[in-house]
């Protein structure tokens, strides 16, 4: 049986993929500048939403580990980047990321984007599928 989805599910999705990564702060313009031009073949291949945040504060609750710690990040040098990319479902995913791999624009960009990143240091991923709560 199918599950129909809500008017906000069909909005933002039920899917997410995360990346976390660190940039120098000499690439931060560069970066952005790539980033741009690949959230403009995502959204040519049907993504919903790319969204691109910079840590703002290394603050924690007591009891919790800041991500600056967990990502090994210097703060003096690095920058701690957070980007979520929405797609309807996991099919939707998958449609979107197929069309990207073949998309010829796209490889160089994104060996650029790896380039800028904090070199000999490994992304953070996942998917994640929305709860109900």
């Amino acid at each position: 049986m199918s599950k129909v989805q809500s008017a906000k599910e069909v909005e933002t999705g039920t899917h997410v993929q995360l990346f976390v990564y660190r940039v120098p702060k000499k690439n931060h313009d560069t970066l952005v500048q790539l980033q741009k031009q690949l959230t403009e073949i995502f959204r040519k291949h049907g993504i919903l939403r790319s969204e691109f945040f910079k840590l703002s504060s290394t603050e924690t609750f007591q009891g919790f580990t800041g991500i600056d710690k967990t990502v090994s990040a210097n703060q003096d040098e690095e920058e701690v980047w957070m980007e979520l990319e929405s797609y309807r479902d996991k099919k939707h995913r998958d449609e979107v990321v197929a069309k990207i791999t073949e998309d010829a624009s796209a490889g160089p960009l994104f060996g650029q984007v790896m380039s800028l990143m904090t070199q000999g240091y490994s992304c953070i991923m996942g998917w994640f599928k929305r709860l109900q709560v």
